[in-house]
């Protein structure tokens, strides 16, 4: 594989885990993940003060689903972090907010493949036009109603993204 293609960065280290949670070991992105081996993943829904979510556009260069609309941001938990300053860095390294993240954000744990998806769901005030976009990893950034949300991720977006969102949106209606 070409890494210099993506703006991934494949010398991050993740901690990884089995399935119940227990720490195994560490391994860098680039590392194939044995059967039983799970790295961390947070995405975050955010909410904007009237119920509309905020979802970001996946630039052409990330490796997984390029082009892709996702939750409003996310990404793999890196080694030594837990992911509650995973999702705070996510947030704020995608979109430059400062978010309070914390177990009353928590919506619920998805075990995937080799992955475990925390996913969290927050409302704060913002505004698009004020937001810090890390243009590496994100072509653009849109507020949607719930329904619109869902139809879009349904659609153009990551897999499952559109079935989480729906079952996050029945908190914030």
């Amino acid at each position: 594989m070409n890494e210099t293609r993506y703006s991934d960065n494949f010398d991050e280290s993740w901690d990884i885990y089995n399935e119940k949670l227990q720490k195994t070991g560490v391994k860098k992105r680039r590392d194939a993940l044995a059967k039983g081996e799970f790295h961390l993943v947070v995405g975050v829904f955010i909410f904007d003060n009237n119920n509309n979510v905020l979802l970001q556009k996946r630039t052409l260069s990330k490796l997984s689903n390029p082009g892709k609309w996702q939750e409003s941001a996310g990404g793999s938990v890196l080694k030594d972090e837990n992911v509650y300053q995973a999702a705070r860095r996510e947030v704020g390294e995608e979109l430059g907010i400062e978010l309070q993240i914390n177990k009353d954000s928590l919506f619920f744990r998805e075990v995937r493949r080799n992955w475990i998806t925390f996913w969290f769901a927050a409302t704060t005030d913002f505004e698009i036009a004020n937001l810090d976009i890390q243009e590496s990893e994100v072509d653009e950034v849109e507020t949607f109603e719930i329904i619109e949300a869902i139809d879009l991720l349904k659609n153009k977006g990551i897999d499952n993204t559109w079935e989480i969102l729906q079952l996050i949106a029945g908190k914030f209606e």
